[in-house]
């Protein structure tokens, strides 16, 4: 209420200072409309989300995995982009000087945000009763199916799966990007992946001793790490294992 009875008030004075004059009355609404837009750039960017959307996720996994390190709520959340476009999230020198978080961390999470599909269809990203099965068998514990396809992260989310399983799969993503780019291990094909030392397999043994710790230290720094938030595609698989045993043995 003060700010509406404010703002009045001063909407009053300029009217009474610009009367019928067109060029002042179009210079004080471009200084009003600055000063509005300042204070709204300054009260986004002091709050701050404890919770972890897929860049945000990102930044965190990236900077575990290279520095051995959960960032801060406060470090991550001053490095999200305000726009889409990045020519318009331009810092100023003394941000850029302060800025904690390393460059690949920042890189890999742009690029994986990029090439991530949530949501995935199994029949998408598996062309084969070879790699079909060969996927169920990997990931038969857990509540998503992650492969990539056509330089996509393709996850495939199972009837079961829940936020946490999610935020789990994003993990897994995570360490196949940092495979690629720090240790130089790429796809092959779904089956040779899937088999023991093979890319998927081996990552996802990565994520099965990780994650939890992970998740702990992330909770130190003030995370919210029960879950991811995301608005994944609507396609998930219902697996029923007596069928695809049967289809193993035939």
């Amino acid at each position: 209420m003060v700010s509406k009875a404010i703002g009045i008030m001063l909407g009053i004075a300029l009217a009474n200072c610009t009367r019928s004059s067109t060029s002042l009355a179009l210079a004080s609404f471009g200084v009003v409309t600055w000063i509005h837009m300042f204070c709204n750039l300054k009260s986004y960017h002091s709050i701050q989300l404890r919770t972890l959307n897929p860049y945000r996720a990102s930044l965190v996994f990236s900077e575990y995995l290279l520095s051995g390190l959960v960032p801060s709520v406060k470090e991550v959340n001053d490095e999200e982009p305000l726009f889409p476009a990045a020519i318009l999230n331009l810092k100023a020198a003394y941000e850029t000087q302060m800025e904690v978080l390393s460059v690949h961390a920042k890189q890999a999470a742009a690029g994986i945000v990029r090439r991530l599909q949530l949501g995935s269809k199994l029949s998408d990203v598996a062309t084969s009763r070879e790699d079909v099965l060969a996927l169920f068998e990997l990931y038969k514990n857990e509540g998503y199916i992650l492969t990539e396809h056509e330089g996509r992260f393709c996850i495939v989310l199972k009837e079961s799966s829940s936020p946490q399983d999610m935020l789990k799969s994003l993990f897994h993503v995570n360490y196949l990007y940092w495979l690629e780019t720090k240790a130089g291990i790429k796809s092959s094909s779904v089956a040779n992946d899937c088999r023991p030392g093979g890319r998927l397999q081996m990552s996802l043994e990565y994520v099965e001793r990780e994650f939890n710790h992970v998740k702990t230290d992330g909770e130190v720094a003030g995370w919210v790490t029960d879950s991811l938030i995301a608005r994944p595609l609507p396609n998930r698989i219902r697996l029923d294992y007596t069928a695809v045993s049967s289809v193993a043995e035939g």
